[in-house]
C-alpha cells in the first residue's frame, strides 16, 4: 500500500498506528488533540523514531514520516515555516 502524503494547510486525521510521509519542507504541526503521541522516523520501517514533544499543541517537523501510537484518530495541521 503506498504511503499517504501529508498536505501543508489543509486539516488532516491520522489514524492510529499508520505512517505518513511528511512534506519535504519545515513545517509548524498543530492539533487540538489532548496528549496525542507523535512519532517521527526517516524510515518508513520507523527502525529508528522520535517521540515529537509538543509544546502549547504544536511542534516543528522536518521531512521523514510521522505517526501516532495512543489515540484512534488525531487531527493535524501542518503550516509551512
Amino acid at each position: 500500500m503506498p504511503t499517504e502524503v501529508i498536505l501543508a494547510g489543509v486539516p488532516f486525521v491520522l489514524v492510529q498506528n499508520v505512517v505518513y510521509a511528511l512534506p519535504s519542507i519545515r513545517c509548524l504541526l498543530f492539533t487540538d488533540a489532548t496528549t496525542p503521541t507523535i512519532q517521527q522516523s526517516t524510515t518508513l520501517a520507523f527502525t529508528a523514531n522520535v517521540a515529537l514533544t509538543l509544546t502549547g499543541g504544536q511542534v516543528e517537523v522536518a521531512g521523514g514520516f510521522i505517526r501516532q501510537t495512543n489515540l484512534s484518530t488525531c487531527n493535524i495541521l501542518l503550516k509551512k515555516i
